[in-house]
Formats: structure tokens, C-alpha cells, sequence
């Protein structure tokens, strides 16, 4: 079938689908950041690792190149994630 003739709603369906992935990836992390709070804390370890974070740029960088997605707009996803992972660390 052609997509070009789906209808809207079916459309809206698949974006919506994709949102709940999103949003289920994002609890996912953020659990485990808590994780990673807590281990921090035990282990007096500050939270914000600079190092980690460049890391992570890269990786997110390769990945937006590969899956053809705006490089500037992922890497500002990737600071609203880090600038809420830091958040959530300092709370544990």
C-alpha cells in the first residue's frame, strides 16, 4: 500500500505510538539515573561527569548521522536530558 494515502488519523496513530516509545525510553533512563544517583552518593562520587557527557555528545552525534535526524536538535534533546539527569541525581 502506498503510504501517501494513509489517512491522517492513521498517520496521528503512528506518531502517537512512537511518543508513548519516546516517553517509555525516557522512564526507563531516568530510573536508572536515580540508580545512578544513589550509587554516586554511596561511592561520594560528584554527579556531573564531564567527561561522560562528551561522550555521550559523540554518540548521540554518530547515531543522529546514521538515522539522518537534525544534529543540532538532537544534541539539545541530549542537554534537556543531562541538565534532568543531573537534577534528579542531586535529589537522591
Amino acid at each position: 500500500m502506498d503510504k501517501s494515502n494513509l489517512p491522517i488519523k492513521d498517520v496521528r496513530l503512528a506518531i502517537d505510538e512512537a511518543d508513548k516509545i519516546l516517553l517509555k525510553a525516557l522512564g526507563a533512563r531516568f530510573r536508572a539515573i536515580k540508580y545512578l544517583g544513589q550509587l554516586k552518593k554511596v561511592e561520594k562520587k560528584p554527579v556531573e561527569d564531564s567527561s561522560r557527557e562528551r561522550e555521550l555528545k559523540t554518540i548521540w552525534k554518530k547515531q543522529a548521522k546514521d538515522l539522518e535526524l537534525n544534529e543540532e536538535f538532537v544534541l539539545l534533546i541530549l542537554d534537556f536530558i543531562l541538565a534532568e539527569s543531573r537534577r534528579i541525581q542531586n535529589e537522591v
